[in-house]
């Protein structure tokens, strides 16, 4: 069984056995209270000490109490599958929910049953179901506030609740009156260390009204920028690798857009447009962005993504700069050396603002031309107003269909980006087709017939073919491009097989020997404390930003990551200013392909190898936007880089 499958198999175990047990134990106690006259009866089959019942309350608690025992067994048997898939997957499990709870359930296995067979409810024979109850509500504890590596501080809380609970239990089932006064003194103080313990963890993840992520270091973020401000009359147009620059203004400001359909949604855009201008520049060009914002409820910034740039342009508030506000404007200029497909989108409360519309396609044609002329668009999925659509340059956001007529023999060239919040599903119809580009960079494949992908939020292929004479449709979830010589049919959706794309590519792309850092994500949905405040997150090692520790690395290493999605979601893992090379995926070997933004599903694991070659403090985080904003983020950080910016009132990245 895979790990996902188990995974979701134990958050259904860890409620059954808790209420199995629960049920158990509370059948147990009600039954010994209803015997008659309150005080022992000895059966024929009881023993001395015991309580009697009648067969029929017995037998009923007896079936209760296998129930539970075979619960924990199979809970038990997908615990050690799950640490056959990695020790991430069953750490908490192994080392404090199962250790709490078996010693009680093998007691209630040796006594209870047996003793209520006999028709006893003796003191021992209620005791080990209860307890084993306790623990089992501990172990839902631990499902939803344990994540890995484990913190010491629910072991440190829950092991004295039950058993203190175990202890004030024996006190009650052997005594006529309420439990003595020690028993009450040991539980006020176990229920007072608890209370204690958690609200000294409330109060120290309170976070300040200002916070520097990186205060130390010699180089300033400020410092790596980009070029400096070239003379105007470098003009606003260029020639192949000229070096010359090429200047755009955007504005950020809410407008109405109005989608293919006719029908019309408030949006945040740049320029009035959503997807803003197309920003497309040669190899080896200077780009220079004037970003200005007509913002009244937020700031704005612009982050490259998938783009090498210099840390200083890379556009996140509180980190590289502060968010431009109302009447402010911020430039961004970078030197245009790495060919490929991109998208720039604002990283201020990305969450709302970015699926709000403040983002645009970005593209930068290498210098020689792979290809002869022909149909080649960047192309945007994106969901308005809860349509998905599929935007090309100069036309309305299509809820449905996009159409285009192309000559037959032309080169076509599909850049798309996936600018949603969650995975699409690619697919060409019509003709074969290749994968050219992952996330801006080459790759070589096979061709591809009726196959399809899944394209990670944030990612980027770049779909290649040549036009026939015969409609082509390019399909993603129910929307898509239709390619069509003038006439004829188009083709259905494609519904073939997926392909793994992280085994698509070959080449001759290596892997290091050795490593010199290494690095484990463990990616999770726990409640966690959030601002302060016990909330329902998405976690990296059990913790949220900005509590995540960062990744430290010096310039020139190369760094292995190990990425782990203990949740039932996939995680889109977007390394600002950096690809990675994937090396496996489950253990299984990949192709050499470099990603900036690669899909953990759940249960899966992802090793990936990143090269420190670009200096800076740069964020990290689940390009799902909303699992981000609620915790899975964290950031890069180089050796002796400081920043002067502060996480605040101002700036939100997340």
């Amino acid at each position: 069984m895979s790990a996902a499958a188990l995974i979701a198999l134990d958050r259904i175990l860890v409620i059954l056995v808790a209420v199995s047990w629960g049920w158990a134990g509370g059948h147990l106690l009600v039954s010994r209270k209803a015997v008659p006259g309150g005080h022992p009866q000895v059966s024929r089959e009881a023993v001395p000490g015991s309580r009697a019942g009648s067969p029929r309350a017995a037998g009923w608690a007896a079936a209760l109490v296998v129930i539970a025992l075979v619960a924990t067994a199979v809970r038990l048997a997908v615990t050690v599958a799950l640490a056959g898939h990695g020790w991430w997957f069953a750490g908490e499990k192994a080392l404090l929910a199962l250790p709490l709870l078996l010693p009680p359930a093998l007691a209630a296995a040796v006594v209870s049953v047996p003793g209520l067979l006999r028709g006893s409810f003796s003191p021992l024979v209620v005791l080990f179901p209860l307890t084993s109850a306790y623990a089992a509500v501990a172990g839902v504890v631990v499902a939803v506030g344990m994540g890995y590596p484990l913190s010491p501080y629910l072991s440190v809380v829950l092991t004295p609740a039950v058993l203190g609970g175990a202890l004030a239990t024996w006190s009650m089932l052997t005594r006529t009156g309420p439990p003595g006064r020690r028993w009450r003194v040991a539980g006020a103080v176990v229920v007072a260390f608890a209370v204690a313990w958690s609200g000294l963890s409330v109060w120290n993840a309170r976070l300040p009204a200002s916070l520097r992520l990186a205060p130390g270091g010699s180089v300033d973020v400020t410092a790596l920028r980009g070029p400096p401000e070239a003379a105007p009359e470098s003009g606003p147009e260029s020639g192949p690798a000229s070096g010359k620059v090429r200047r755009f203004t955007l504005t950020a400001k809410p407008a109405t857009i109005t989608l293919a359909s006719g029908r019309t949604v408030e949006a945040l855009t740049f320029d009035g447009r959503s997807p803003g201008p197309p920003l497309r520049v040669r190899q080896g060009e200077t780009v220079e962005v004037r970003l200005r914002s007509e913002l009244a409820d937020r700031g704005v910034t612009l982050h490259w993504h998938g783009y090498h740039v210099p840390n200083g342009e890379d556009g996140v508030p509180g980190l590289t700069q502060n968010a431009v506000r109302k009447g402010e404007e911020f430039v961004y200029r970078f030197r245009a050396d790495q060919p490929g497909s991109y998208w720039y989108h604002t990283h201020e409360t990305p969450n709302r603002a970015l699926r709000a519309g403040l983002f645009g396609m970005f593209t930068v044609d290498p210098v020689d031309p792979v290809a002869p002329e022909g149909f080649d668009e960047p192309v945007a999925l994106h969901t308005f107003g809860g349509s998905l659509t599929v935007a090309l340059a100069g036309s309305p956001p299509a809820d449905g269909f996009a159409t285009r007529t192309l000559t037959p023999g032309t080169p076509v060239r599909l850049r798309v980006a996936n600018t949603d919040n969650g995975p699409h599903t690619l697919g060409v119809s019509g003709v074969p087709y290749r994968i050219a580009a992952v996330d801006g960079l080459p790759v070589a494949g096979r061709a591809l017939r009726d196959e399809r992908a899944r394209l990670a939020a944030g990612g980027r292929y770049d779909l290649v073919f040549t036009m026939p004479p015969r409609p082509v449709l390019m399909s993603a979830d129910g929307v898509g491009l239709l390619l069509t010589p003038g006439a004829g049919a188009a083709p259905a959706p494609s519904a073939g097989p997926l392909i793994d794309i992280t085994r698509y590519g070959s080449g001759d792309v290596r892997a290091p020997e050795r490593f010199d850092r290494s690095y484990t994500w463990v990616l999770d949905r726990l409640v966690a404390l959030r601002g302060g405040v016990p909330r329902l997150s998405h976690t990296v090692n059990g913790q949220v930003w900005p509590r995540v520790p960062p990744a430290l690395v010096k310039e020139g290493e190369w760094v292995r990551f190990t990425v782990v999605n203990r949740s039932g979601e996939p995680h889109p893992m977007h390394p600002h200013g950096h690809h990675v090379l994937v090396l496996s995926r489950d253990g299984a070997p990949a192709a050499p392909v470099w990603m900036d933004s690669f899909d953990v599903g759940p249960g899966e694991v992802w090793e990936v190898a990143l090269r420190a070659d670009n200096p800076g403090v740069w964020l990290a985080h689940c390009h799902e936007l909303t699992h981000a904003a609620e915790g899975m983020t964290l950031h890069v950080a180089y050796d002796g880089v400081r920043s002067p910016f502060a996480l605040d009132g101002h700036n939100h990245p997340e």
